[in-house]
């Protein structure tokens, strides 16, 4: 039996209230809702019984909070496979390689025309450059109004996952830092941190734009 878009936003409401606040994750468990009702609804009056079984069978326990934290997690590692795969794929094709190679001797030599503080400046620069775009595609997204989505923020994330890891190790080649790391050593760790934050923001953009693709597909699919 075919439910009514007010049937179906019913359950939506219902399992919204039962602490599943992003509406990606929510939509899932509508989707199972609704097509379980729809098969073993036999007449409109037990509509509610039959919601509450599927609520059951898909594991509520008073709570979906669970189900909640548990559809985190797996959106968590399914971007985090692709973001490390995106990594580890960069150095696979050829004219990345080539990039790679010719921006690292531009940093290089960067370092060797200018002193030490000036070079450790224009690292930081580079540094946050991830930070800056993470701002402008929240603005981005906050304009077209996407709403409480969990691709959503984790897309964003991991355009700014190194940058959160590696800013205590940037912050302690400053003088005033409480662990600072000596002068002598500020060039091997530069080399070594650039290179592998720049590239795994790359790879984390990446992320960006196939969860954002995923959330505008799911948003035009409830439209339609």
């Amino acid at each position: 039996m075919e439910l009514t878009k007010e049937q179906i936003k019913y359950i939506d409401n219902q399992i919204a209230n039962y602490g599943v606040d992003y509406w990606d994750v929510r939509i899932e468990l509508v989707d199972h809702t609704v097509s379980y009702v729809e098969v073993n609804l036999k007449n409109q009056e037990e509509f509610k019984k039959v919601v509450h079984k599927a609520f059951v069978n898909l594991g509520w326990k008073g709570t979906f909070s669970h189900l909640n934290t548990q559809g985190w997690k797996n959106t968590n590692k399914f971007y985090r496979k692709i973001y490390v795969n995106g990594f580890l794929d960069f150095f696979k094709n050829l004219k990345n390689l080539i990039l790679f190679i010719i921006l690292f001797l531009v940093y290089y030599s960067i370092s060797e025309f200018t002193s030490i503080s000036v070079f450790v400046k224009f690292s930081y620069i580079l540094f946050f450059i991830p930070g800056l775009l993470f701002f402008w595609k929240s603005y981005v997204v906050w304009r077209k109004k996407i709403g409480n989505s969990v691709h959503k923020l984790y897309g964003l994330h991991y355009i700014i996952c190194t940058l959160l890891i590696f800013q205590i190790i940037m912050v302690s080649l400053g003088k005033s830092s409480l662990f600072s790391i000596p002068v002598e050593y500020h060039k091997l760790v530069l080399f070594t941190l650039m290179p592998i934050h720049l590239v795994f923001s790359y790879s984390g953009y990446q992320v960006y734009k196939i969860a954002i693709k995923k959330v505008e597909n799911m948003k035009n699919k409830m439209i339609s």
